[in-house]
């Protein structure tokens, strides 16, 4: 991640969503990528890893937590 970029967790995804952990970094990232409702997050598993500071595997499995709980940034 370049010093000058950043991604939000929002408190609603804590609270509401009840996420924690690399899933919660991982779905902020994503978030951040399609928060206006017309892009889609098109960073690759090297960059994900690279910024949530975890392996491409346990990204993975992040993913799999995500889409099933069916989050619809991550599904869709």
């Amino acid at each position: 991640m370049k010093d000058g970029n950043y991604y939000t967790v929002y408190g609603w995804m804590i609270n509401r969503l009840k996420l924690k952990g690399t899933t919660l970094q991982l779905y902020a990232v994503i978030y951040g990528f399609s928060e206006n409702g017309e892009n889609e997050c098109s960073g690759s598993l090297a960059y994900l890893a690279e910024t949530t500071g975890c392996t491409k595997q346990t990204v993975l499995n992040a993913l799999r937590a995500c889409v099933h709980r069916r989050f619809k940034s991550v599904a869709a």
